[in-house]
């Protein structure tokens, strides 16, 4: 779910950053119990073994999972961790402790490195924590394992807008357009780039958002306004001259 431009600046829980979260809503018993269910879960793992749990047979009656089957089980077994995790940093959330959040975050990417929106969030922890750098790496880590998240470009420009860096903004914002990003994700290039006051650019960038989205009213808007504009300056010029 992509937040409005005007709430940039507040907190966000994890759940709200990027698009829709990967797990269940808000946790509203706090961090305990949630810690309480990943101890479970360690004491659970510790019992299976290659999805087969362990039971009262010989030894030589125990044989491996077959490989596929092994894989999948590996493959949910991540995904129901990652998952947890990712509902962990919620209840964190909501008590305030925004380091638990980043650790857990940064632990749900070594498990799934896929998991876009533990980067996008952990990043948008940090740069609001002034760790610029660490939110920069964090970005950049997340591009490199999911080159082709238009997610990740996209909040990587929001950190420079809010930096006020729009030229490294435009530079992401562009990617993520590059990366089929949805529409309303895609006026961040030419709206930056009015910001810069490059009119013809924008103008441009509004025109090919138009052709991909013929019914978007927004870029519609900006169109005729930058057309407008370009042309008074142009009849300015001229009778300047």
């Amino acid at each position: 779910m992509a937040c409005s431009k005007s709430s940039r600046m507040l907190p966000r829980c994890p759940c709200t950053v990027g698009q829709a979260p990967r797990a269940p809503g808000h946790s509203p018993g706090g961090s305990e119990p949630m810690m309480k269910k990943l101890a479970a879960v360690a004491v659970l793992l510790s019992v299976c073994a290659a999805g087969v749990c362990a039971e009262d047979q010989p030894k030589d009656e125990l044989k491996p999972a077959p490989a596929a089957e092994a894989q999948s089980i590996a493959d949910q077994t991540r995904d129901f961790l990652t998952n947890l995790l990712w509902e962990a940093t919620d209840a964190y959330w909501h008590e305030g402790q925004w380091d638990e959040c980043i650790r857990l975050c940064k632990q749900i990417v070594q498990l799934d490195p896929h998991f876009v929106e533990a980067y996008t969030g952990a990043a948008w922890m940090l740069w609001n924590l002034d760790r610029d750098d660490e939110a920069i790496a964090m970005f950049n880590e997340g591009i490199a394992a999911n080159p082709d998240a238009f997610e990740i470009y996209h909040e990587f420009g929001m950190y420079y807008v809010q930096r006020k860096q729009y030229a490294k903004a435009v530079e992401q914002f562009r990617k993520s357009v590059e990366h089929n990003a949805p529409m309303h994700f895609q006026h961040m290039l030419p709206n930056t780039l009015e910001k810069m006051g490059r009119k013809e650019e924008a103008l441009a960038e509004w025109r090919a958002i138009l052709k991909r989205f013929p019914d978007d009213p927004i870029a519609k808007m900006h169109i005729e306004g930058l057309e407008r504009a370009l042309e008074a300056e142009r009849q300015e010029k001229g009778t300047a001259g």
